[in-house]
């Protein structure tokens, strides 16, 4: 494999020493994912997938969406972040907000992706009985969370877990992680019958990169493009976003990084805002 091509390979199965070491003077240890046994593509609540099925008519006026570049090194972090708000926009969604990653370096007036401000963020899109919640994130991960490069620390499952609980409670959420080793934050402090959990890859597995030239990494790219194909549900969403995924691996020949997805029984068929 072209060692300039799938940059972003060495960084997931390595860690993150050697690239922050260099790019921000700062080492993080580096971690050996052990194998795990492969797990299945899709998740469903226990007991309770043969429930009604739920409605599917909230209007893109009742969508407040948070998007999230996680790491500053890579631009298809920020890319996949401001992108996707964009679409959300076009499609009627006003409650959107963007954090990107500036590096811990950056100016604390400059709104940057780090804990508080998600918080805040999340906070600033306000909150009413109606509301349905979307986060996405894109950024280095591992075992212990998702990568924030400007608070040089991750964002942990716990943390999320903390902050959705905090905003969203009950409400229908999405929420879409993507990074190495993210199927870690499908666990029982997140999951919920109202809730969606897409995640680009499986516990113990990397998420592989982009290329040189990509302006978004893998799964954000697969992702993107189903959003654009005209995918009207989550679940249709993610279906094609994995096959899409699976294709590019075996075209490179590399392993299977194993999408994971939790469709909770109350939105196990939620349509993607405009999609109604």
């Amino acid at each position: 494999m072209n060692s300039l091509v799938y940059l972003v390979r060495s960084v997931c199965t390595a860690g993150l020493a050697a690239l922050f070491a260099t790019a921000v003077g700062s080492v993080a240890s580096a971690q050996n994912v052990a194998s795990r046994a492969s797990e299945p593509l899709v998740y469903r609540s226990a007991d309770r997938t043969a429930a009604a099925q739920p409605s599917s008519t909230q209007s893109a006026s009742a969508w407040k969406a948070l998007l999230v570049g996680g790491n500053h090194l890579i631009d298809g972090y920020n890319n996949a972040a401001n992108d996707i708000a964009a679409r959300l926009r076009q499609h009627g969604v006003q409650r959107v907000a963007v954090l990107q990653s500036h590096g811990p370096a950056a100016d604390d007036r400059v709104p940057s992706a780090r804990r508080r401000e998600i918080r805040q963020a999340m906070k600033s899109l306000g909150s009413g009985a109606n509301d349905v919640c979307l986060f996405f994130i894109t950024s280095h991960a591992n075992s212990r969370g998702i990568y924030l490069s400007a608070d040089r620390g991750y964002l942990s499952p716990r943390d999320l877990s903390s902050m959705i609980d905090a905003e969203c409670g009950e409400r229908p959420t999405v929420l879409i992680l993507s990074g190495c080793d993210t199927g870690t934050f499908i666990t029982s402090a997140l999951t919920g019958d109202n809730r969606i959990i897409l995640t680009a890859s499986a516990r113990g597995k990397v998420s592989y990169g982009a290329t040189t030239t990509d302006r978004y990494v893998n799964f954000d790219r697969c992702m993107i493009k189903a959003m654009d194909a005209g995918a009207r549900t989550w679940r249709d969403v993610f279906e094609r976003t994995r096959l899409c995924v699976d294709e590019r691996e075996r075209a490179l020949g590399v392993a299977s990084s194993e999408p994971q997805a939790w469709f909770g029984s109350q939105v196990s068929h939620l349509a993607l805002p405009g999609r109604l």
